[in-house]
């Protein structure tokens, strides 16, 4: 488990309305979006590092808590060299729409 796969499950099961997630929400989310079985005291303990570098807050209601990501999960390093690879596209027109890409695939 990373801090980048914890960082996900907040991206995945939280709302503006209700950005915060209890320790088993998280457990469940890794679970279930990446098979990473962990245990719950793992992803406490995780947690609570990424409120001491400040990439989580925890919120505490009466005997429970929960936690919000502050920060967002970075970029694969294969998808920023994509993007980085791409820099510049749009201004000198050498992009394709989604219907060119298709129907270049349809022909194959």
């Amino acid at each position: 488990m990373r801090d980048q796969d914890v960082l996900k499950a907040f991206d995945f099961e939280t709302t503006a309305d209700d950005p915060y997630l209890t320790v088993r929400q998280v457990t469940q989310a890794l679970a279930t979006h990446w098979d990473i079985e962990v245990t719950e005291e793992a992803v406490r303990s995780r947690l609570e590092q990424l409120c001491e570098s400040d990439a989580v807050e925890k919120r505490t209601f009466g005997p429970g808590v929960a936690y919000r990501a502050l920060l967002g999960p970075e970029l694969a390093d294969e998808v920023e060299a994509r993007l980085s690879e791409s820099e510049g596209e749009l201004r000198r027109e050498e992009t394709v729409s989604h219907d060119d890409v298709w129907t270049d695939v349809d022909d194959e």
